[in-house]
């Protein structure tokens, strides 16, 4: 058996001395002129037994030397202020330890960068992060990334094919977060980011289903749009030429990148200097339900001067309902055929959660509902066959006039995000009442993308 204190490369030479006597009891085993004895059992038991011993003991020899070796040229790997860990429980190599550490020196770094102005001292463990991610803890603006578009789109799905009540658990599971930022945007924890986007997702309607695309800058960005729908081909005969040719009408919207910002938010300065408090958490959420419900107040009614053109704004009418006050069920499905066909595949409803509360009520000839719970599937839920996105920027009241709902392919309206993200504190403005304020902005613009056959149309009321 093997010592307590061999190298790998004794270990291995013991090892194939063992494979040696294991493939010679082998051959004695195949052939027919040996009678497989008690001896032979025995000693083929004691082999693979040694064998097997060898091995584990190579595995723990090597692993320790390779970890020894990380632990030597990567020192900053280790958890920063957890002299209480256990360093056995450490393995730079296990994907769950390392985002653990990375997230831990992240928080530790932000939690420096919120306590420093309002002149609290930093622990060392605070110094140390912020060496570890080069965060200056004077700056006054902490400028991050969000997510790709290629990483947003997944977590966007979420929300058109999970069930409301499983979009969210599904979401928290997701790694929605981009470590690689502008000047301290290694420094901004995942938990801050992936709050962030999941409140501007959620309390974003247009954002969970529009196109959108971010850019790492703002300069004007011109999406280029083609008519071809007044155009038909023509039938030749033999030899016949083909004519005069008809261009399409060419066009093009241009982009913009205006700025949003989540207003003040206010935390006391005993919940910064609490490290037991989650604060890159819960400042993403309210930061990300406020910069979510500005964004899509202006995409949904937005005039498109010196704003963002709103889907309301730019949609087309389909259906005037014949009374004011109600929607009957086949509006609804008098809407949907008032969309263009090649639209219809991709298409789905938008209104107001008072809307879905009035049309939910509707049944069809038979007595059927219009509406279908599909909770127990994990599926969004329908309404005459299609799913449907609440809007609760869009008209709240089934009354003379309003805009009630909208059906089509709302892929068709872009969003444009500016990744970079700045994060701005205010500290002597509120140091009267022992607070920080807090405040974020982001820059993005929306449009409806119409080349000539209208990718959305509304139902208004008479």
């Amino acid at each position: 058996m093997p010592e307590e204190h061999e190298s790998a490369k004794a270990l291995r030479e013991k090892r194939a001395e063992v494979y040696a006597s294991m493939k010679t009891l082998s051959e004695r085993a195949n052939d027919p002129d040996h009678d497989w004895s008690a001896e032979d059992e025995q000693e083929w038991t004691r082999c693979n037994a040694e064998y097997d011993a060898y091995t584990r003991r190579i595995d723990v020899v090597e692993r320790a030397a390779e970890l020894d070796e990380r632990h030597q040229r990567r020192p900053s790997d280790r958890r920063i202020g957890r002299e209480d860990a256990d360093p056995r429980n450490d393995d730079p190599d296990r994907p769950e330890d390392r985002q653990r550490s990375d997230e831990e020196v992240r928080g530790l770094a932000l939690q420096a960068w919120f306590r420093h102005q309002s002149g609290e001292d930093l622990e060392p463990e605070h110094e140390e992060a912020c060496r570890a991610t080069g965060l200056n803890p004077r700056r006054r603006n902490l400028d991050f990334f969000l997510p790709r578009t290629d990483v947003f789109r997944p977590a966007q799905r979420e929300f058109q094919t999970q069930h409301p009540t499983r979009v969210r658990r599904a979401l928290e599971g997701r790694d929605l977060s981009s470590v690689v930022g502008a000047t301290g945007g290694v420094t901004v924890p995942e938990s801050f980011v992936n709050q962030l986007e999941i409140n501007m997702l959620a309390f974003g309607g247009l954002l969970q289903v529009a196109d959108v695309i971010r850019t790492d800058r703002g300069d004007d960005m011109p999406w280029p749009t083609a008519d071809d729908t007044g155009n038909t081909g023509v039938q030749l005969g033999e030899s016949n030429p083909i004519g005069d040719s008809v261009d399409p009408s060419f066009g093009a919207i241009v982009w913009k990148a205006y700025k949003f910002s989540s207003k003040l938010v206010k935390i006391p300065v005993e919940l910064l200097e609490d490290s037991a408090f989650d604060l890159p958490s819960v400042l993403g959420e309210m930061l990300g339900e406020r910069l979510g419900r500005i964004q899509n107040s202006k995409f949904t009614t937005g005039s498109g001067a010196g704003t963002p053109r709103g889907v309301v704004t730019g949609a087309t009418l389909g259906v005037t309902a014949a009374g004011a006050a109600a929607i009957t069920a086949d509006e609804l499905i008098d809407l949907q055929y008032a969309l263009d066909p090649a639209r219809r595949m991709n298409a789905r409803y938008m209104f107001h959660d008072n809307v879905l509360l009035a049309v939910r009520k509707l049944k069809d000839g038979q007595g059927q509902y219009l509406f279908q719970s599909n909770a127990q599937q994990g599926a969004p839920d329908t309404l005459v066959g299609r799913p449907y996105t609440i809007n609760l920027d869009m008209a709240s009241a089934i009354a003379s006039g309003n805009k009630t709902v909208l059906f089509g392919d709302f892929r068709k309206y872009k969003v444009r995000q500016v990744r970079g993200v700045r994060l701005r504190r205010l500290t002597e403005r509120y140091a009267d009442t022992d607070q920080e304020g807090f405040v974020a902005f982001v820059r993005s613009d929306g449009n409806l993308l119409d080349a000539g056959t209208a990718p959305i149309v509304y139902l208004q009321q008479a």
